[in-house]
């Protein structure tokens, strides 16, 4: 029988002392992770709101506002976009990190809707699911690309220019830290709200500082959530 010598484990003392370094460098990495993984989400909430400005340029080209403006909750003007075959896939409109998504008991849909015997019909499961994102219809097609909101991530309070917590079926998406808003010309910024000067969007009509979305489109214009009409623009 072959005998080994000299075979040396660990001791617990450097068990231990192996498994404290270990937490330790957890401890000290976690952050920056946590902060690396919420880049990338919001990044992809930026990237899914620029497509939906994209679409909504594209299908003012090809098509006529009327059928857009007739939409009352934001599912319907998805799927508005999708039967003329701009934006199909539903993950545009439901971000990975909103909390109705988590909490929402039924599969998340892949598709907002599809075609059967030429017949454009929308996906049941997306139909009334929580959408994460707020969608502003009746815009001018004069209005000022560059400050003109089209969409923005929903919990958005218009009255007071903050985002509300992430608590109930309007809440903030990022609760109130802020929220994204995308512009006709397709560029996304993160607000932390829009009262603060140096965050308040531009007046529709008088070209000055507001805290109000509601004042930076025309009249008319209505923002749609997966609920309703959020506001009118008067």
């Amino acid at each position: 029988m072959r005998v080994y010598k000299n075979v040396r484990a660990f001791t617990l003392v450097e068990l231990i002392t192996v498994i404290s370094v270990i937490g330790i460098l957890t401890a000290i990495l976690a952050p920056f992770v946590g902060k690396a993984i919420d880049k990338a989400h919001k990044l992809r909430a930026s990237k899914n709101l620029q497509q939906i400005a994209m679409a909504y340029a594209s299908f003012s080209l090809k098509s006529s506002s009327k059928e857009l403006n007739l939409c009352k909750t934001a599912n319907e003007w998805a799927g508005v976009m999708a039967k003329h075959d701009i934006l199909s896939s539903a993950s545009i409109f439901i971000l990975g990190d909103d909390y109705l998504s988590e909490q929402n008991t039924h599969d998340t849909p892949k598709s907002i809707g599809s075609k059967k015997d030429g017949i454009w019909h929308m996906n049941e499961g997306f139909r009334d699911y929580p959408l994460s994102v707020v969608v502003i219809t009746g815009v001018s097609s004069h209005a000022p690309a560059d400050t003109t909101p089209i969409a923005y991530t929903r919990g958005l309070d218009n009255g007071s220019g903050v985002w509300r917590k992430s608590d109930g079926n309007s809440g903030g998406v990022y609760g109130e830290d802020g929220g994204f808003i995308v512009f006709l010309d397709g560029h996304v910024e993160f607000f932390e709200n829009l009262v603060d000067p140096e965050n308040k969007l531009v007046n529709f009509y008088t070209g000055e500082r507001t805290s109000k979305i509601s004042e930076a489109v025309n009249h008319g214009a209505r923002a749609l959530s997966w609920l309703g009409i959020e506001w009118t623009a008067e």
